[in-house]
């Protein structure tokens, strides 16, 4: 996925207010992140990739399995891109 696929990615499945402001090295930084949770063999692997990103996922009604999820929905609408539910 180029940058643009990523960041459209990362909004639909994680945050929506994310602006491109947040900086050049922050960007990379979650495209890293996603590509490795589009990448992963299983929901359970890409989950592990993203467990640091919040302290307690439970203290925000979510988990990083979920969340992987649908980072891996949101890649598999996208053209050009791979990810097995």
């Amino acid at each position: 996925m180029d940058l643009e696929q990523v960041k459209t990615v990362y909004r639909a499945a994680i945050d929506p207010t994310a602006r491109d402001g947040e900086g050049t090295s922050w960007w990379a930084a979650v495209a890293a992140e996603v590509t490795a949770v589009v990448d992963a063999p299983d929901t359970q692997a890409a989950a592990g990739v993203i467990a640091w990103w919040h302290n307690d996922w439970r203290t925000v009604g979510d988990s990083p399995a979920r969340a992987a999820l649908r980072i891996r929905r949101a890649a598999k609408r996208m053209p050009g891109t791979r990810s097995a539910s």
